[in-house]
């Protein structure tokens, strides 16, 4: 499989083409298909009809093997009864990640909301429930219009705020940069819940759509204000924001006519989390100690070594928490008779951050080979032999550096997109499963009511996400 992406084009799905289609098959919103001969006979005629018979879409009986990566509409992976699957591949991601990066760079950013629609695009149409895909319809033209219009709305805002700090006592000055900081920690909440109430909009399952209701802006005092709850108990009340926030937003939650309920409880998830807690609070305790007493006794390869462990081990309870709590959250979604459940392991987890830890490091290793090569070696010598006063010396020994500097964070962003969040995407996705009948499910022909511009806010504070 590949994904032919060859630059800013329309917002058309990412159609990932079989490695053995012919030349010329590709989806280009023009059937380029040769017409099949007629019929012979009415043997053949019975047998052409029950081939167009078996190529039916999935999830209406079925059962021929899937098209990994096929768009919405064919036939897809897994997908039987009662399931949620993933068949989007790491290959055709990285290909389009290559594609989005580079037409990114060409625009000087400007192509990023292009990007994020096509791999949004991607990701949906790989996502099947009950043998059919999800269909994203968004727009990079909407992103990047919403962008434009919060940028202009909320830059001049902030001047304006800062040169009135200018103008106060110096004592007061810090008045105003305080509430900037609160009022930007208020509005990356309103910016969440809008661009979840986009992405809602612009989805559509079997032809039904979904939607998100509620307040932005009363999502966003129950976050803001349970976050600050949370950084006032220390983390101990952290289970709340996340109780309080899933709850609105999950009740507020509609596919078609069937609105989903949350029914999580702040003591079933703080129970599970002040054990984490506590771990966590001891082996930093012990960090501490081990620390003051290596001091003492000169021993200075202690703390290093036993603070990497202690990080492990924290890394390792905050995953285990984080799988155990997209297990409950599955577990206490339920959508008219439909029930959620998830089987994810921490275990899975582990495995891709370990798999792009080692990817990181490979990658650290090359960038560092390539830096001494183009260029690192000279500046070293040139620091070494008191040359670095030579303007044209360091024109010849950093811009080769600053050139290979450039290009491994592209690649670096890349790789981490590619090899931890899709994977993570993709484990988290394929781990879900439900319970109930689902063709209960209909569409909601009375509310259209949907965002005409993209996720505008969320976009200034680069929160789009996928």
């Amino acid at each position: 499989m590949s994904t032919q992406n060859t630059g800013p084009e329309k917002d058309g799905p990412q159609t990932p083409v079989p490695d053995n289609a012919p030349s010329g098959s590709a989806d280009t919103g023009t059937d380029t298909a040769p017409q099949a001969a007629a019929p012979q006979n009415s043997t053949e005629a019975q047998n052409q009809s029950a081939a167009a018979n078996s190529m039916a879409p999935a999830g209406t009986g079925d059962t021929q093997p899937p098209v990994p990566g096929a768009p919405f509409g064919r036939e897809y992976a897994g997908g039987g009864s009662g399931t949620i699957s993933y068949s989007g591949r790491w290959q055709d991601v990285l290909k389009l990640c290559c594609w989005n990066t580079l037409w990114t760079i060409l625009t000087f950013g400007i192509f990023r909301f292009w990007a994020k629609t096509r791999m949004r695009r991607y990701i949906w149409s790989n996502t099947i429930i009950d043998g059919d895909a999800l269909e994203y319809t968004g727009r990079g033209l909407e992103l990047f219009l919403g962008f434009v219009i919060v940028t202009i709305i909320l830059v001049p805002v902030i001047l304006v705020i800062n040169f009135a700090a200018t103008m106060l006592p110096p004592e007061l000055m810090v008045i105003p940069v305080i509430a900037i900081y609160v009022a930007l920690g208020f509005l990356v909440f309103v910016a969440v819940y809008r661009a979840v109430r986009y992405r809602h909009s612009r989805t559509f399952w079997r032809g039904i759509r979904a939607r998100l209701g509620g307040s932005a802006f009363k999502y966003a005092l129950i976050g803001f204000g349970t976050t600050i709850v949370t950084v006032l108990s220390l983390g101990i009340l952290a289970p709340l924001s996340f109780i309080a926030t899933t709850r609105y937003e999950t009740d507020n939650t509609w596919i078609g006519e069937t609105q989903a309920h949350f029914t999580g409880t702040f003591g079933a998830t703080f129970k599970r989390w002040i054990k984490s807690w506590l771990i966590v609070a001891v082996v930093i305790a012990a960090v501490v100690g081990v620390s003051i007493a290596a001091t003492n006794a000169n021993i200075i390869w202690l703390p290093p070594v036993f603070g990497i462990i202690a990080y492990l081990a924290i890394a390792f309870i905050f995953v285990s928490y984080r799988v155990w709590l997209i297990r409950y959250q599955a577990e206490c979604t339920e959508m008219g008779s439909i029930r959620f459940s998830s089987d994810l392991q921490t275990s899975q987890y582990i495995k891709i951050i370990l798999r792009f830890l080692g990817l990181s490091l490979v990658v650290m290793v090359v960038a560092v080979l390539l830096m001494l090569a183009f260029g690192g070696f000279a500046a070293l010598k040139m620091i070494g032999s008191g040359y670095a006063t030579d303007p044209q010396q360091v024109l010849m020994a950093f811009i080769p550096l600053f050139i290979v500097m450039l290009l491994i964070a592209p690649f670096f962003n890349i790789m981490s997109f590619t090899f931890l969040v899709h994977s993570v995407l993709a484990a988290t996705i394929s781990s879900l499963d439900y319970d109930g009948e689902i063709t209960d499910l209909h569409a909601d022909a009375h509310n259209q009511n949907i965002p005409r511009t993209g996720e505008g806010l969320a976009e200034a504070f680069d929160l789009g996400g996928i």
